[in-house]
């Protein structure tokens, strides 16, 4: 069964919270893209002489701690394709050597919309021709517009395979959608299928579905203040329709987690909302206050807590950490900044996932020999 999950989280404190609270059973299903944000806006690395190397050593130590011995995918898509450290060194190598250092099972992902700029191409060619382990090549925008013109697209998948010597069978692919709010279910089927027709030739090892329903602020998911509301997501939908469309290829899930592919990355508003985002069968299910500048300021987490479990849709404090913690919460013992309540809801996610995708399968697989029989 395919229930391995492969989501794409930002690396930072929030997200490494989530998953050090994650339950090993959980942790095992999970093989994260860790997304390399650009240097926080942090004293420490305001007085560094070398911000960029400080920082993607001590994000990669980070990861260390918690994925050491286990897969894990990186990318720097929100740098610059020829972006280097204060070393002149070109920052992809640098952190898949830190990674590898650490302990990790580093996988280099490969990001088609880069492939054009040289520095980019000669980075990704300098680990290939040592690395021993599995690839990832990300097909985001750039290739779902360039799968219009079907030689065109091919021939750019064609020399990434070429000039960096992969074996498609020992290469994951992501198809990366992104941003998925102003598109419909129908768009995105439709998107998935002429992109995938194109590469499922090449027999590459595993796929993965990417992106995330949610909207970039909150008040365009739950119009109104102090209220609750869901939002579809489009990601899980269209990566059922892609199992049951595609049974014979190992197509797994993947999304953003909580937060959006272009959301603030730990750039603190004076407007931040109260908010508790919580993953329910194919939605989220989503608490919202108002601005934490105004009264009662960061004590309505209190309200919001107990509103997700009174909605009918919590699993219980032993569900995750994250659950644990809303129920925490709901009794005063603390409210959380947002950066807490990220994590929370992120623990959640992931714990969630996992076991929706589970029982996806179960029941597919169920009905399959159901038919056969």
């Amino acid at each position: 069964m395919n229930t391995t999950y492969f989501p794409i989280l930002k690396a930072l404190t929030a997200e490494f919270t989530a998953l050090e609270n994650t339950k090993p059973g959980n942790a095992e299903n999970i093989i994260p893209l860790f997304e390399l944000p650009k240097v926080p806006d942090r004293k420490k690395y305001r007085e560094s002489s070398t911000p960029i190397t400080e920082f993607i050593d001590d994000t990669s130590e980070e990861i260390g701690r918690l994925w050491a011995g286990k897969n894990a995918m990186f990318d720097a898509y929100h740098w610059s394709p020829a972006a280097t450290n204060e070393q002149g060194e070109h920052i992809i190598p640098y952190a898949y050597q830190a990674l590898e250092l650490m302990g990790v099972k580093a996988v280099p992902v490969v990001g088609y919309d880069r492939w054009s700029i040289l520095e980019y191409q000669m980075a990704l060619q300098s680990i290939a021709r040592t690395h021993k382990g599995k690839f990832c090549i990300r097909l985001d925008h750039t290739a779902f517009e360039d799968s219009a013109e079907p030689d065109f697209f091919k021939a750019n998948l064609d020399e990434i395979i070429s000039l960096l010597e992969l074996d498609p069978a020992n290469c994951h692919v992501i198809l990366d959608f992104e941003d998925v709010t102003p598109l419909g279910a129908t768009d995105l089927i439709d998107k998935f299928e002429s992109l995938f027709n194109l590469i499922s030739s090449y027999r590459f090892m595993s796929f993965s579905i990417a992106g995330c329903s949610l909207p970039k602020t909150i008040n365009e998911a739950v119009k109104k203040q102090n209220s609750c509301g869901v939002v579809l997501r489009k990601e899980m939908l269209l990566w059922r329709s892609a199992r049951q469309r595609f049974p014979q290829f190992p197509i797994y899930f993947g999304d953003y987690g909580v937060r959006g592919p272009h959301s603030n990355e730990g750039i603190r508003s004076p407007n931040t909302n109260g908010k508790i985002r919580h993953t329910i069968d194919k939605e989220y299910f989503v608490a919202r206050g108002h601005s934490l500048s105004k009264p009662p300021k960061g004590e309505q987490m209190w309200e919001l807590a107990q509103k997700i479990i009174d909605s009918g849709r919590y699993l219980g404090a032993n569900f995750s950490w994250g659950d644990s913690e809303i129920h925490r919460c709901s009794t005063k013992k603390f409210k959380g900044n947002a950066g807490q309540w990220i994590a929370i809801d992120t623990n959640h996610h992931l714990a969630y996932v996992v076991a929706e995708v589970a029982e996806f399968e179960r029941v597919t697989a169920s009905r399959a020999v159901t038919v056969e029989g």
